[in-house]
């Protein structure tokens, strides 16, 4: 018996990303049209100052809980500051 994971929205996934980083401008693109694999734009302030492994650090920990439950496979981060 297959095991059926809701993938995840394009609102819901800047709702994660929005709960750890609130200031944060999110755009995401669904880029394979599955739901699962997106690419992802992250502006904040939060970020003045910050390296870029520490910025996506920051990105996947709020992301974490949709990989780790199936609702996202992959995620492609960019991220800047205002």
């Amino acid at each position: 018996m297959e095991k059926y994971v809701r993938m995840i929205s394009i609102p819901d996934l800047i709702g994660l990303v929005q709960t750890a980083v609130p200031d944060a401008e999110v755009n995401a693109l669904d880029k394979t049209g599955m739901k699962d694999h997106f690419i992802i734009h992250v502006t904040s302030k939060a970020f003045e100052g910050v390296g870029i492994m520490d910025r996506h650090r920051m990105v996947m920990e709020a992301l974490d809980p949709a990989m780790k439950d199936g609702r996202l496979h992959a995620a492609e981060v960019k991220t800047a500051t205002p």
